[in-house]
């Protein structure tokens, strides 16, 4: 049996995972290294994301313990703004990564991806602005952990709308 590729409309057999023309998807199982990768990268700032917030919770709570209160009143301020960023950053990276690794809705997993990376930008900016900060500091904590895996976990994940568009349309056309 054959049949055509949705994307470039070329014929390939019925049993083809991927057009042989195109690389399209053409069966359920068919998932590209690319968006997988795009998918654990975006489930690891989402783990970073999620220590971050329990550290800092665990900073918010010890912050008149560590400084004067004068000193701990400019200080809290931000690690406030890091404690919403980072949970915030935790709760879309999370939607993002699980709607990615099922390849469920693309609109959805990309407004979700591009909230979680300006979130860690977020995070990342307020640990530079924070009095006293240290730039190495900053990019060994929020930089690299936070914003570096889903920045390119998005743009991994960017091209590849076929595979989420498909799996739909099969679910669509099963039912």
């Amino acid at each position: 049996m054959v049949s055509n590729c949705p994307k470039c409309g070329k014929t390939v057999s019925e049993d083809s995972v991927y057009c042989p023309y195109c690389g399209y998807g053409i069966q359920k199982t068919a998932r590209t290294v690319q968006a997988s990768a795009g998918s654990t990268l975006l489930m690891v700032s989402t783990v970073a994301s999620l220590i971050l917030f329990a550290l800092s919770l665990k900073a918010l709570a010890q912050i008149y313990g560590w400084y004067p209160p004068l000193i701990a009143q400019n200080f809290i301020l931000y690690i406030q703004l890091l404690t919403v960023f980072t949970f915030v950053g935790f709760l879309f990276g999370l939607l993002a990564s699980i709607l990615s690794s099922a390849r469920r809705s693309y609109k959805w997993t990309m407004v979700s991806a591009i909230l979680c990376t300006l979130l860690s930008a977020s995070s990342w900016v307020t640990s530079i602005i924070v009095p006293a900060s240290n730039w190495g500091t900053s990019l060994f904590y929020f930089f690299l952990p936070l914003l570096i895996p889903v920045l390119i976990g998005t743009l991994l994940i960017y091209p590849k709308k076929a595979e989420f568009t498909h799996v739909i349309r099969k679910d669509k056309e099963s039912s």
